[in-house]
């Protein structure tokens, strides 16, 4: 398996590219740097995603699965509220309710998975 660009990387740790970025420049995530490029090994990024859940305190499983369970309720109120006030917000209010709600849901499932 070949190196990970940025943006490979980014999406299998469920992160922006920007705050990959931000990681690399801190030293926080192991990676190469291949003269202006940032690539990642695949092994090594399950490898240190694996060494960092061990690392999460105890007790945290619970306040992950409560944030999750938060997550999930303000992704379905805020779609509710779009419904129902629709014809008094303007279109990129919508769409930003809409969003919003679809990157809470998406945050709460990327949790269930871990």
């Amino acid at each position: 398996m070949g190196l990970w660009r940025v943006e490979e990387a980014a999406r299998y740790l469920g992160i922006r590219p920007k705050t990959l970025y931000d990681w690399v420049r801190r030293g926080r995530v192991p990676h190469r740097k291949l003269g202006f490029n940032v690539r990642f090994d695949p092994e090594e990024l399950e490898r240190w995603v694996r060494e960092q859940a061990a690392r999460r305190p105890a007790g945290a499983g619970e306040a992950v699965q409560a944030l999750r369970a938060a997550a999930l309720e303000a992704a379905e109120r805020l779609r509710r509220l779009e419904t129902d006030l629709g014809a008094q917000l303007s279109f990129p209010e919508r769409q930003g309710l809409r969003r919003l709600a679809e990157r809470l849901r998406a945050a709460a499932q990327g949790v269930a998975g871990e």
